[in-house]
């Protein structure tokens, strides 16, 4: 496939241009193409957003203080109603901004795992997410492994987790989405059991994008998981942290396994296009893969 880059220029730049309380706008550069997969630079946290031929679907929203940064990417790019919002588990930094984005937005579905009670965490962001979901009256499900959803003329099945793990991370919704013949794997911030558990159940994980599991902890993209996977492409939605991510190991991994990483805290928003056959890299700041 071939990989193309969209970067801004010009006398002041893309930050003059382009820059809101931190989510760049690159979108406009990858206007025309039939399908579009945001990863938002919020942070260490997920906010990704996948839309094909005017249907819209948020993956996770980013802490509580980027909730209102989602809110405003989605203005700036007019989107009003989300088809689908998927919460891939309850951890501050992927829950923390669906508040804001639920009371904002119109929704028509929103997505999360089915947790036991006792996993379900005692914390505000979960709590107020909670609290809207009630308010607006939105539909709420539990999908099932192997469930399938249109978004456009795109396909989203979800492919874990397969079985209840111990820790939220691997209790991660899964979901890989297909557009023609382009792939792209969301693993939320799945571990190695995770990755384990669908390699042994034998479930096809072939991806020409990663979005890599728990901002590239060494948890995370083991060896025999990459291989499976085998995607052109990985992004990393990453930022300063106490746990210093992504993690050394990780990247080595994904650097010997050939595969063209990109990073938030590098690159600033990255969107990934597909018409199908072909995907294109558009980013915020930043030309190159990570090094």
């Amino acid at each position: 496939m071939a990989l193309l880059f969209g970067i801004f220029f010009g006398p002041q730049g893309w930050e003059r241009l382009f820059r809101t309380a931190g989510l760049g706008d690159i979108a406009s550069q990858a206007d025309g193409s039939p399908f579009l997969f945001h990863v938002l630079d919020v942070g260490k946290a997920d906010a990704l957003l996948l839309e094909c031929e005017g249907h819209f679907m948020l993956v996770d929203g980013g802490t509580v203080d980027q909730g209102v940064n989602v809110c405003r990417y989605l203005e700036k790019n007019r989107i009003t109603y989300l088809d689908y919002v998927v919460n891939t588990h309850p951890d501050k930094d992927h829950i923390g901004g669906l508040a804001d984005v639920l009371e904002e937005v119109a929704v028509g579905t929103y997505l999360s795992p089915r947790l036991p009670e006792e996993y379900l965490p005692d914390s505000v962001a979960y709590r107020n997410t909670e609290q809207v979901l009630q308010q607006e009256h939105i539909v709420r499900r539990y999908p099932a492994v192997g469930e399938t959803f249109a978004l456009g003329s795109a396909e989203v099945q979800v492919l874990g987790p397969v079985e209840l793990h111990e820790d939220s991370n691997n209790n991660s919704l899964v979901l890989r989405v297909t557009y023609g013949q382009t792939r792209f794997l969301l693993m939320g911030d799945a571990e190695r059991d995770e990755e384990y558990s669908l390699m042994e159940r034998g479930i096809d994980l072939s991806a020409d994008v990663l979005k890599v599991g728990h901002h590239g902890s060494n948890t995370s993209s083991s060896p025999a998981f990459l291989k499976q996977v085998s995607p052109e492409y990985a992004v990393i939605p990453v930022g300063e942290s106490q746990h210093n991510l992504p993690k050394k190991e990780a990247l080595d991994r994904l650097r010997q396994a050939g595969i063209s990483t990109w990073r938030t805290d590098q690159h600033g928003t990255v969107i990934f296009t597909s018409d199908g056959e072909e995907i294109a890299v558009f980013t915020e700041k930043g030309a190159s893969p990570a090094a």
